[in-house]
């Protein structure tokens, strides 16, 4: 294991054993310590700064790979990747008393994976890219968001990485998924209320290596989301969600990065609920003209359920189980498995089990600094074009993810 790695492991435990028997509430503690100003709390009333605060969100992450075929099927022998996951630095201000202002970037050169190129292991470095860059504000009823920000289809997607309780994202969910991009959306500004909505207009492109990204293109190379949602029983929320590509083949024409919907149209039906400890979620996906497949590919399916049940106040256990369908369709996750392994990154069908528990440091404020370990078995079928195999066999993971 990483030098890293049990470093991040040591300070999590450290923390977690400082809360515990000192009864110090560190979540709370740290929330108002990256809270630089605070009008009402510093009793320092301003007409046009109300709040101003440091953003931080950070995962390293530990990965083992054992696939079927064993030594055969990895690349350059080597089973294991580690690497800094996302590195996010930014600001957030409340002003005028009306618009919340937000800026962050990923933080570049810092330890990213491990990659086999030529024969060799080499590692690459994280890049210095503008993450987020909005200005919101809300008019009851509706929230406008306009900037960089996430088109936020999709239950997981919606999801904060922060606030994920597994190692990633199914891998349908990441194939279909829209980057964060320049555009517009508003919403039903009540979160609670009965119905629910949201609609936006984005440019699918930006430009690659650059801290602004102001990439503004072809008329035909934006995205267009709606999503309508319903309370239900349980604590739950049922949801429709739809993206279209206006552009036909995933590419752009001024030589930018085609950062847009996996598909030309996507659609998903979701359900989420809660009753005492026992959280669900379960989603059914489907994209149509899917960008950037094997020769021949054109829809793709899929299905994820994940129940989660938190056992005590500081642990949690989770279980996800995902299917992925299409003919030359199916995209396998760029992380491990198909970075170290010789098995083809497509194929007709992909399914996985995952099983992990979460311990988090701070119950009062769970995600803001968790411990995570995760197993989860893929198993491919079919062949892509070229007659190679998609992934099959086991994945282990760990991982520390804060978020201030």
């Amino acid at each position: 294991m990483n030098t890293n790695t049990i470093l991040a492991l040591a300070l999590t435990v450290g923390a977690a054993s400082v809360t515990q028997a000192a009864d110090f509430d560190l979540g709370a503690h740290m929330k108002d310590a990256f809270k630089v100003f605070d009008a009402k709390r510093d009793n320092a009333e301003n007409p046009y700064l109300q709040e101003l605060s440091i953003k931080m969100r950070g995962q390293y992450q530990w990965g083992y790979l054992d696939p079927a075929g064993g030594d055969d099927r990895v690349k350059g022998n080597r089973n294991d990747n580690n690497e800094w996951r996302r590195f996010r630095l930014g600001l957030q201000a409340k002003v005028l008393n009306q618009f919340t202002l937000k800026g962050v970037w990923n933080i570049g050169g810092l330890d990213a994976r491990n990659k086999f190129s030529d024969g060799e292991w080499g590692r690459s470095q994280t890049e210095g890219t503008l993450d987020e860059l909005t200005i919101s504000t809300t008019w009851n009823p509706v929230t406008v968001t306009l900037g960089k920000h996430k088109p936020a289809y999709m239950a997981e997607y919606r999801t904060s990485s922060a606030k994920l309780i597994t190692m990633e994202r199914s891998m349908l969910v990441n194939q279909l998924k829209a980057e964060k991009l320049y555009g517009v959306s508003v919403s039903n500004a009540d979160k609670k209320a009965e119905w629910g909505w949201n609609a936006g207009l984005w440019v699918n492109g930006q430009r690659d290596n650059t801290w602004l990204e102001p990439s503004f293109n072809s008329e035909d190379n934006v995205t267009l989301g709606m999503s309508v949602s319903r309370a239900t029983g349980c604590n739950g929320r049922i949801q429709f969600d739809y993206m279209h590509s206006f552009h036909k083949d995933g590419e752009t024409n001024d030589g930018s990065e085609y950062a847009g919907p996996g598909a030309q149209d996507v659609i998903a039906l979701s359900w989420e609920g809660k009753q005492e400890k026992l959280s669900i979620l379960a989603e059914a996906i489907a994209g149509f003209n899917v960008y950037d497949g094997a020769p021949g590919a054109e829809n793709v399916y899929g299905l994820v359920l994940m129940p989660s049940y938190r056992f005590t106040p500081n642990w949690e256990g989770v279980v996800r189980y995902q299917l992925a369908s299409g003919s030359n369709a199916v995209k396998s996750d760029s992380r491990y498995y198909t970075t170290n392994s010789t098995y083809s990154a497509t194929s007709d069908f992909l399914q996985g089990l995952y099983i992990g528990a979460n311990y988090y440091v701070c119950p009062s404020n769970p995600h803001m600094l968790k411990l995570m370990v995760g197993a989860e078995y893929l198993n491919s079928g079919g062949t892509d074009a070229k007659g190679n195999k998609g992934f099959t066999g086991w994945q282990f993971s760990s991982a520390v993810r804060f978020d201030f």
